[in-house]
């Protein structure tokens, strides 16, 4: 079977996706559905999924880089994944699926049995993730692991923290309130063409949405008649399909406050002050060290966002539209 491409454009950056299974480029558009543009489009950089070995060019440059000299940057339960110096590559495998990624060329290969199930959660999320997020940082274009919400004077606020904070669902209670939405767990910073600060560039991936999640908003308890997709840990949908047109995604904003929040239980939700310095420590562990220069450019654009942000910290409680109401406020200041 001969592979297909799709590509999309990323605020300039334009992706080809490569694959021959429809699984692949199905769970791919479902990520990537609003930044679609024609396939004449001349891509920038590329991300192929590859089945069965059939690369073998590419199998010999992961087996050589696993040889190298290398440094950790990813670990999770299923695998981890290094940076190798001498070839300017990422390379590791999780459960069985092997990421290949040369920044500097702009080309990421993923290598599987077979991209069903687990593997295609795997292949088409994580990994994609991780190697977009190198590809577009090489090009200007640097994430953070935040939600991303914005008032009509595109005046924004970050939800930033690890999974399990609480970020999915308080963005969908902003949503749900009528604020702009650009992003439930990953954004891009770019330097603003008016001020020495940044803006937050939207990326409306598809939610990932918990039983938690739907329980606490009526319109969405139906979702959880369907199960997720096998080997898929969240079911996943579309912003404007969990609240309608209305709630359909922004493309970019000015962050103008950055928030830490972290589930409580019995005490109601509350705001506080949290020292820059603070916040600083706790987004520096989501960037990747890899190739030096883009690293440094990768911290400078966090510490320039750092600089025009208010920080705090959210104890977001059972009362989750006082939480809502609370940041929602923030942009307005």
């Amino acid at each position: 079977m001969t592979a297909r491409q799709q590509c999309y454009e990323i605020h300039g950056v334009v992706v080809a996706i490569r694959a021959r299974e429809l699984a692949v480029l199905d769970a791919m558009e479902m990520r990537l559905r609003d930044f679609r543009c024609g396939d004449r489009a001349r891509p920038n950089v590329r991300i192929e999924f590859v089945t069965d070995g059939v690369d073998g060019d590419a199998d010999a440059a992961a087996a050589a880089a696993a040889d190298a000299e290398s440094r950790p940057v990813y670990d999770t339960p299923f695998g981890s994944l290094r940076y190798v110096p001498a070839a300017d590559a990422l390379e590791g495998v999780l459960a069985g699926t092997r990421l290949l990624c040369h920044p500097a060329r702009g080309v990421a290969t993923l290598h599987g049995a077979a991209f069903a199930g687990r593997d295609l959660y795997l292949a088409t999320h994580p990994l994609a993730t991780i190697a977009l997020m190198v590809l577009l940082e090489r090009r200007g274009l640097f994430s953070l692991h935040a939600a991303c919400l914005a008032d009509r004077d595109g005046r924004g606020v970050l939800l930033a923290g690890p999974s399990g904070s609480g970020k999915s669902t308080l963005s969908l209670a902003l949503a749900r309130a009528g604020m702009g939405f650009l992003s439930d767990d990953l954004v891009l910073l770019a330097p603003h063409p008016r001020t020495n600060g940044v803006r937050a560039l939207g990326f409306a991936d598809a939610v990932g949405l918990t039983p938690h999640a739907a329980e606490r908003f009526d319109e969405l308890r139906t979702t959880l008649e369907t199960p997720p997709d096998d080997g898929f840990p969240k079911r996943l949908r579309r912003i404007e399909e969990l609240f309608g047109q209305g709630a359909s995604s922004l493309r970019e904003c000015t962050p103008s406050a950055l928030v830490f929040p972290r589930v409580v239980r019995g005490r109601p939700s509350r705001l506080l002050p949290l020292d820059p310095r603070e916040a600083l420590l706790r987004l520096v562990p989501d960037v990747l060290l890899t190739e030096p220069r883009a690293t440094q450019a990768h911290l400078g654009a966090i510490g320039a966002l750092l600089e025009q942000v208010r920080c705090y910290a959210l104890d977001s409680g059972s009362d989750i539209e006082r939480a809502a109401t609370l940041v929602g406020e923030l942009a307005e200041r």
